[in-house]
């Protein structure tokens, strides 16, 4: 067994000084919380050994973006509509399905002081149309799934008290939602390490190229949107990614999304990014 060495003004010999360095630099990933040398970063945040540190992936689908027309990549499809007040209150279906009645759906978003909030609702036992209140009302909704072992064959929405607006949609099989859209909580910060895109033939049809467009709006300043980057794909089934070298970042209460623009012709857009979240000091 190694022995550790006890610091003293002038180290021995050459082991005794190689001892010390490690000892030291071991002493300071401790004090820092900072991994190992040769250890996997991002497995250990997945596993949550980084303190204060998580890892957000966000992926979105839009399978019938009109050509020549700019749409957010969500399932929800068109320009998605960001709320000024937590007006995000209710789960719903439209059509009533026998299989999902009862059933736990975990919605995820932010609460009026832009905090994180994660909800497990049950949709009604007897008729799924029905209006379920969420106990804490949203100024953001980013994912919803649902946490049971059944399909679901309709779609689910979190909406505003008037059902005039769905805010997230959870497409017919999926399961979850598909958002390409993201807001920073409240006391984070949010470093963008890439995003991507692809595209497939909708309904037969082709599009000459489809620009994507990454987006970022600082709601803390008071800020629209911003477009951040962008990348164009030549036509369908091709892909595009972009790294950010070094990382983006993104402050406390700012909006995140991707859009698409085909030419020519309709579009089935998929896209998505990863964000290493990092608690404020």
């Amino acid at each position: 067994m190694a022995t550790n060495y006890y610091p003293s003004p002038v180290p021995e010999n050459t082991e005794d000084l190689r001892r010390y360095i490690n000892d030291e630099l071991q002493r300071i990933r401790d004090e820092f919380d900072l991994m190992s040398a040769g250890s996997d970063t991002f497995l250990d945040i997945s596993r949550g050994l980084v303190r204060g540190v998580s890892h957000i992936n966000k992926f979105g689908a839009n399978k019938a973006i009109t050509a020549d027309t700019e749409e957010d990549v969500w399932d929800g499809g068109g320009t998605y509509q960001f709320p000024t007040t937590a007006d995000i209150t209710h789960v719903h279906q439209h059509v009533d399905q026998v299989a999902m009645r009862g059933q736990n759906i975990e919605v995820q978003g932010l609460d009026a002081n832009w905090e994180q909030s994660v909800e497990v609702i049950a949709l009604n036992a007897t008729d799924t149309t029905t209006l379920e209140v969420l106990l804490t009302p949203l100024i953001r909704v980013f994912r919803m799934k649902v946490l049971a072992d059944v399909v679901g064959d309709q779609d689910i929405h979190a909406t505003n008290v008037g059902e005039t607006i769905n805010y997230a949609t959870m497409g017919a099989g999926n399961n979850q939602t598909l958002m390409a859209i993201y807001t920073v909580p409240a006391g984070k910060t949010a470093y963008l390490t890439n995003y991507y895109a692809s595209q497939t033939d909708a309904t037969s049809k082709t599009p000459t190229s489809t620009a994507i467009a990454f987006w970022a709006a600082d709601r803390a300043n008071g800020y629209e949107f911003q477009l951040k980057h962008i990348i164009g794909i030549p036509e369908a089934g091709n892909m595009a990614l972009h790294q950010f070298e070094p990382y983006g970042s993104a402050g406390e209460k700012t909006d995140i999304k991707i859009s698409a623009l085909p030419t020519d012709q309709d579009a089935n857009v998929a896209a998505g990014f990863d964000i290493i979240l990092v608690d404020n000091a």
